[in-house]
């Protein structure tokens, strides 16, 4: 019951978000802009700008790394140096199958999708904020050639990080959720203040993900058992 409550509740405010997405953005955007983004520059935000992916590019390839090194013959000084420490965290096939559809198919895959199709243009792109390009709304297709701004990549890649917390032990799970959603939250906030996206940008990025990594999670972990980090 509380959880069709909750889906209701995400549903109507989706709703509401797109139909009133033009004000929304708008005076979002219009929160940092004083003759340009006056956040952009900060070093947070072009931190986050610059090396966000990377840094999620590393941890997914982390990952891969202990589920390959688990399944091939490693040489023998690998093994004395760290054959301890990989057995400490096993990644089961599963896993290593529900990551990837999350990183490659939810995480990257949909918000080029996204991006490709609309082509929104980005807050400091539009005639607006000092630009070019027309405004246009949450899902209305844009004629802005290099608009790429529905949904956001960066909010995207930071939601896979709600992956892996999903596959923690039982008693290290929630943590990794809140800490994951809470990073995802902080980089929403940068794209944000730098004039890189609107408040749509990140919140379906934010929604469509999370839904998409929920989703596959249900099909591949249906059982308490199948959901631990060790393999049964």
């Amino acid at each position: 019951m509380k959880r069709t409550f909750l889906l209701f509740c995400l549903i109507a405010a989706s709703l509401l978000l797109i139909y009133a997405s033009g004000a929304v953005d708008i005076s979002g955007a219009d929160l940092f802009y004083r003759s340009g983004f006056y956040l952009n520059g900060n070093v947070l935000v072009q931190a986050v700008d610059t090396y966000m992916e990377y840094a999620i590019c590393a941890l997914f390839a982390a990952a891969a790394d202990l589920w390959l090194s688990q399944r091939i013959r490693l040489p023998e000084f690998i093994n004395r140096k760290f054959g301890a420490l990989m057995q400490k965290f096993p990644v089961s096939n599963r896993q290593m199958l529900f990551l990837s559809v999350c990183f490659f198919g939810w995480c990257i895959a949909m918000p080029y999708a996204f991006k490709m199709f609309f082509h929104r243009a980005r807050p400091y792109q539009t005639n607006i904020f000092g630009g070019d390009c027309l405004f246009s709304g949450a899902f209305v297709k844009s004629v802005c050639p290099a608009g790429d701004s529905f949904i956001s990549g960066h909010t995207s890649f930071a939601m896979w990080l709600l992956a892996p917390a999903l596959i923690l032990p039982p008693r290290f799970r929630r943590a990794g959720i809140a800490v994951a959603i809470f990073i995802a939250l902080s980089v929403a906030s940068c794209r944000l203040s730098g004039g890189y996206h609107y408040f749509t940008d990140v919140y379906f990025a934010m929604l469509l993900c999370g839904a998409g990594i929920c989703f596959t999670y249900r099909r591949l972990f249906a059982t308490p058992e199948a959901a631990g980090l060790l393999k049964k």
